[in-house]
């Protein structure tokens, strides 16, 4: 269960460093640097509400907490560019595990494929992927969502990404604005305990 409140009472550094991470991505032009910031803000925020470790501990405790889901909810119905965005970027979904496309296909396989052979030959080898389960067309869960930039993330910490790709730049800028857009929107970074 998330204590909200354990952000507010951070020791007042760590609590400035994560605030700091945020506006450093506010100030950044949109690019693949204001998502790196704006994650490690968010990654600070996660660690001190569910008091985990581990990033897949601390996605695990946000994707199941009603809090999130019902934030999620009203802003998908009070917010129309908001669903407007997660319906855009949900449009480029599955995101693929990057890491295990190359254990699988090799190290190459972005650049030997295109995109619909990479699904199916992605598919053929049972690479991981995000959101599971989705079904195109659908309105995404915030577990889904949540796990998606979790993909991002990942594939933008330890894959090859670059902003000259498009996709990658769609991808990795979309991540941004909606992470954003939530952030802002929820007004989860001030909420207490109730």
């Amino acid at each position: 269960m998330a204590r909200f409140s354990h952000y507010q009472t951070l020791d007042p550094s760590a609590y400035q460093v994560s605030r700091e991470l945020f506006n450093r991505a506010d100030r950044e032009p949109p690019s693949m640097m204001a998502f790196i910031f704006r994650w490690m803000g968010f990654n600070g925020w996660m660690a001190a509400v569910t008091g985990c470790e581990r990033d897949y501990e601390m996605i695990n405790a946000l994707a199941a907490e009603p809090r999130m889901i019902a934030a999620y909810d009203q802003l998908l119905v009070d917010r129309p560019d908001f669903k407007f965005e997660v319906d855009a970027f949900a449009a480029n979904w599955p995101v693929l595990n990057v890491a295990h496309v190359r254990a699988k296909l090799g190290f190459d396989a972005f650049r030997r494929y295109d995109r619909i052979a990479l699904l199916i030959e992605c598919d053929a080898r049972q690479v991981k992927r995000q959101p599971v389960g989705w079904v195109a067309g659908a309105t995404a869960s915030w577990e889904q969502l949540l796990r998606t930039l979790y993909q991002v993330r990942c594939n933008l910490f330890h894959g090859e990404k670059s902003e000259q790709a498009v996709r990658d730049r769609d991808l990795v800028f979309a991540s941004d604005r909606i992470l954003k857009h939530f952030l802002a929107g929820a007004g989860c970074l001030e909420w207490h305990d109730v």
